[in-house]
């Protein structure tokens, strides 16, 4: 052992490196996936409980929820309308054509720009179409009344109700009013277009204003579950969802937050 020590102890003075001894290296086996289903099984539970974790409005949204501002606007320009032709007005004056423009027009349209920017496309589409559509009408009521004849109008209604079958298709993923509101726009179109095919005034005034004012409450239903829901952090007013985190009620499974 004296030996060993001054023969290591020579080789450090001369710059050599300690002599060990081999030691053999723990090494896992290849064929050893233990660790592996470990880390699958940690990643298969932070996923579980991510899932079963209940959803707020806009929980990981740095935005505010615009479903409600389109629902409202939507909700404002059915409602007057609607009311214009169950003759609860006498004519659609200067002011009913002002709300429609501003509130069904620039309203949606401005809440369709911000869920383009939230990267929603089912939500941007409807709002940015029925936007468009409320500002047709109006261009088309206010300042074209004569071009727009009754052969316009059978291809206008026609069109949009054709427009409106895939939206509504979209909806099956939603929740049942929001189903139930598109369901009753695309009846509105459908009323309209017969009237004006047929002649039939019943359909083009009585029918297709209380289709508009059903569509119409079924939107605000849909704006203050929204509004409502997110405030106080509870399903105030359920809008029964079909499916979780959808892109028009992502605000389901909150009656279990305070858990």
């Amino acid at each position: 052992m004296g030996d060993n020590n001054k023969d290591e102890f020579k080789g450090i003075i001369e710059g050599k490196p300690r002599i060990k001894e081999k030691q053999i290296l723990n090494r896992p086996n290849k064929n050893d996936f233990g660790n592996q289903h470990l880390f699958e099984n940690q990643i298969g539970d932070l996923l579980e409980k991510f899932e079963n974790t209940p959803l707020i409005v806009n929980r990981l949204d740095y935005y505010g929820n615009s479903i409600p501002l389109g629902a409202f606007c939507f909700a404002v320009s059915f409602v007057l309308y609607g009311f214009y032709e169950c003759k609860v007005f006498s004519k659609p004056d200067t002011f009913i054509y002002t709300i429609i423009f501003i509130f069904g027009g620039i309203g949606q349209l401005t809440a369709g720009v911000f869920e383009y920017s939230k990267a929603r496309t089912f939500p941007t589409v409807v709002y940015l179409l029925f936007g468009l559509y409320f500002i047709s009408f109006f261009l088309c009521n206010k300042y074209s009344n004569q071009i727009f004849t009754i052969d316009c109008k059978k291809i206008y209604f026609g069109t949009w109700a054709g427009l409106t079958f895939p939206v509504l298709i979209g909806s099956f993923k939603t929740n049942v009013i929001y189903i139930l509101q598109i369901a009753s726009v695309l009846g509105f179109f459908i009323v309209r277009c017969i009237g004006e095919c047929r002649s039939y005034d019943v359909l083009n005034t009585t029918v297709s204003g209380i289709l508009e004012l059903v569509t119409g409450f079924l939107s605000l239903y849909l704006c203050f579950s929204q509004v409502l829901n997110e405030h106080f952090r509870a399903n105030i007013l359920p809008a029964f969802a079909i499916q979780k985190d959808n892109e028009i009620d992502i605000n389901v499974n909150t009656q279990n937050i305070k858990n």
